[in-house]
């Protein structure tokens, strides 16, 4: 397989569950201590994986106050419900995003509690975080294990004891996707690699995910242009513009939404002769219930997309890491 480094991708994996107990620990002792509510702030690609969170505490039916806030606007419209009793909760792979190390200038004048997932030491962020979790391509689990032990010690997610265990076989399964991804991915960047734009398709836990894959892979690695958009505002314009030549990215989870996706792609085959399908339900998940599937459909579509990242940079000659604007201007 093409730049595929099996025992990094299993080291990372195992690297989120190896975080979990210190994870778990930060939270039982905010919990113990109470709080009024929980912000998850972020920007880019971070505000979308925490967002995709946001949809699994809504769908488990949980009513914790959770808060989602953009980090650029937060610096500037702020947010009347944080406070000194609210806890934040953060990700970041650099460690230095300028909007995020504003923001959190910001709540720490509020005098509100951090959390953060910070894999650069010594860095901004992790220098102003007050409870720091540091480790490599693990940012998943981090968020899994602060958003379920807090519903689960608010007494919201009862299946926590059962999912925690099951989720340790995530590495060997996340290897294996990749596996299984590889072929897909390898003929979607070879025939599609040049087309003028993309649309993306996405809902529910993995409506985000679209957008991260657009934004982040696609317009910032590749120069691509697209277009994410949900399935539940699909038909609210964008079906308008949908012609034969016009390529789809179908990306299906298992959540209650599915049905939003299975409307849209009903739809787009009538019209395209382009229609690309990528759905969780293609992949085995050895030791994991049917009943938690749903909940790990970002792990595994994210798993399926770092192949499609690899093809699409062979297949357009374009280096994942270089970049003409971010972080090469002032801007």
């Amino acid at each position: 397989m093409l730049k595929f480094d099996e025992a990094k991708v299993l080291q990372d994996h195992r690297n989120g569950i190896e975080l979990i107990p210190k994870a778990e620990a930060i939270v039982d002792r905010i919990c113990k201590r109470g709080y009024s509510n929980i912000f998850y702030i972020g920007i880019g690609g971070t505000v979308l994986y925490a967002g995709q969170m946001m949809h699994i505490v809504k769908q488990l039916g949980a009513t914790v106050p959770f808060y989602l806030e953009n980090a650029a606007d937060f610096c500037l419209e702020g947010n009347p419900f944080l406070n000194k009793d609210s806890v934040v909760v953060i990700e970041s792979v650099s460690g230095d995003t300028p909007e995020m190390v504003a923001a959190m200038e910001k709540v720490h004048q509020i005098g509100a509690e951090i959390i953060g997932y910070i894999e650069k030491k010594d860095s901004p962020l992790y220098d102003i975080c007050d409870n720091v979790i540091n480790t490599i391509g693990a940012a998943y689990y981090f968020w899994y294990t602060v958003t379920l032990r807090f519903l689960k010690n608010a007494g919201q997610f009862d299946a926590y004891d059962t999912f925690f265990p099951q989720l340790a076989n995530m590495p060997e399964n996340a290897v294996q996707i990749y596996k299984d991804a590889d072929a897909d991915a390898k003929a979607y960047a070879e025939k599609y690699c040049d087309e003028p734009l993309t649309y993306l398709v996405g809902s529910g836990n993995l409506e985000d995910w679209a957008t991260c894959h657009g934004m982040c892979i696609m317009e910032e690695m590749q120069w691509m242009r697209t277009r994410p958009v949900s399935a539940a505002n699909f038909f609210h314009g964008t079906l308008e513009v949908i012609e034969r030549e016009t390529p789809v990215i179908l990306i299906k989870g298992e959540d209650k939404t599915r049905p939003q996706m299975d409307r849209v792609e009903k739809f787009v085959n009538k019209i395209s002769a382009k229609v690309i399908v990528f759905d969780t339900k293609k992949f085995k998940l050895n030791g994991i219930s049917d009943e938690f599937r749903w909940i790990l459909a970002p792990i595994v579509m994210r798993s399926a997309f770092q192949r499609i990242n690899v093809h699409l940079e062979y297949y357009r000659r374009h280096p994942l890491e270089i970049r003409r604007y971010y972080r090469r201007l002032d801007y």
